[in-house]
């Protein structure tokens, strides 16, 4: 692709991307009730020893993330975190409860736990607040299993602490509230550091085991649903899931590991893949580095590749638009060279931020991803269908074509067909199934 597209155009595409943004903040705007418009009742709980614990969501540890990523997506995420848990039900949090924000404009969520009410002989009901804190964190994080791994990204730097409330008739209601608020920040503190220790020991023997899931989601061609290939997914096990409590290689991020990760994940996508038709690709998530010069495993996989008797444009690289320009110069002598042999390209990501112009010039995929959260209810959002329009004009003008990532419903598959996107997928499509679930000619 010859044309780098002017600065007009990448201010086009960044006033587009900004008033999705703006929509996603209203979307998500907080419905919590703030601690001081809630705490004169709660002060009047503890004193009559009717509130009998404090469960805090600390996301203080989040500038980084929030420079990195703007102030619009920083109140969108404490948006869904607060809605998250709003909305907790069953035995975590009951009608009694009171969850609330630590302050206007805060990254903290406070949960109040209720005495609850004695059964039987029980004189003195007790609140178990681990088992309480761990079913909340459960469910506090759920909505966001399926999340762009940026939102995962800052999961891993929220955590949960607890403290009891005891009331003193010598003290001030008001300040054992707030005494318990810095007891649970504290005891949050501690158990982020255990939590990284655990992760960092998790991974490592993941990968040391190869013990990871690959799953394969297809990709189709629309609206006639036929299946043009396959995208590799790395996951943990359900256990060491559960365990590490966000997306795989945020943890391996966090724990140091993601190259020894990224690679062993992407040796075995190759290895498992399905059955492969000549029609057919697999397309394969690499992170930068797997591009640096020199690296031996990437020649042994394509050398792999081609020795299986596949042919190279049946293999796609998915290359995340979220890397740095210094990445991206580095990465292009590889990059040509494979282009070259005939190994295909895809920029992955494009539509959640402003999308780098240059480096899509510069990479010249053969395929554009459409980032899931600009597919999610694109059919309510006129501002997404606009964007969406946008960046296929742009695919069309580059000779490359838009695959829609994340299409969950109908309506979402009928919008994005309707636009004329050529290739779609997501859970409505297909959901992600080991290789030995997809046959050659499904």
């Amino acid at each position: 692709m010859n044309d780098p597209f002017d600065t007009g155009k990448q201010r086009q595409l960044e006033e587009l991307s900004e008033a999705v943004l703006d929509e996603e903040v209203k979307r998500a705007r907080r419905k919590l009730p703030v601690l001081h418009e809630v705490i004169d009742g709660l002060a009047e709980r503890v004193a009559q020893r009717r509130c009998v614990g404090l469960i805090l969501v600390d996301s203080s540890n989040l500038e980084e993330w929030e420079r990195l990523h703007g102030s619009k997506s920083f109140s969108a995420l404490i948006g869904q975190l607060a809605d998250a848990a709003r909305n907790a039900g069953g035995d975590t949090i009951r009608d009694e409860d009171i969850v609330c924000l630590d302050r206007p404009h805060g990254d903290t969520v406070l949960l109040f736990l209720a005495e609850p009410e004695a059964t039987g002989d029980e004189a003195a009901p007790r609140v178990e607040l681990e088992d309480v804190m761990a079913r909340f964190k459960r469910q506090l994080f759920e909505p966001f299993t399926n999340a762009q791994i940026s939102f995962h990204q800052a999961l891993d730097s929220v955590s949960l602490g607890s403290a009891l409330l005891l009331h003193n008739s010598s003290v001030d209601p008001c300040r054992e509230i707030y005494r318990a608020i810095r007891r649970a920040r504290a005891d949050a503190e501690v158990k982020y550091h255990e939590m990284q220790r655990r992760r960092h020991r998790v991974i490592g023997h993941m990968i040391a085991q190869r013990k990871i899931r690959t799953m394969y989601q297809p990709i189709v061609q629309l609206p006639s649903r036929q299946v043009m290939g396959y995208e590799a997914l790395s996951r943990a096990a359900q256990t060491d899931a559960e365990e590490l409590g966000v997306h795989l290689f945020v943890a391996a991020s966090r724990a140091e590991l993601d190259g020894e990760l990224d690679q062993t994940c992407r040796q075995l996508s190759v290895d498992r893949r399905p059955e492969m038709t000549e029609e057919r690709r697999l397309f394969i998530n690499c992170l930068p580095p797997a591009f640096f010069e020199p690296n031996r495993q990437l020649d042994d996989l394509v050398s792999r590749w081609l020795d299986d008797g596949l042919k190279p444009e049946q293999l796609v690289f998915e290359v995340t638009e979220k890397i740095t320009h210094e990445q991206a110069v580095r990465i292009m002598p590889t990059v040509q060279r494979l282009r070259d042999r005939g190994f295909q390209f895809a920029l992955d990501d494009v539509g959640t931020g402003a999308a780098n112009l240059r480096l899509l010039a510069d990479l010249d995929p053969t395929y554009i991803k459409m980032d899931i959260t600009l597919t999610q209810e694109i059919h309510k959002s006129k501002r997404k269908r606009e964007l969406a329009q946008y960046l296929l004009d742009l695919a069309n003008k580059s000779g490359a074509a838009l695959i829609a990532e994340g299409i969950e419903s109908k309506a979402e598959l009928q919008t994005v067909v309707d636009l004329g996107v050529q290739y779609g997928q997501g859970y409505h499509l297909g959901k992600p199934k080991p290789a030995k679930d997809w046959l050659a000619g499904a």
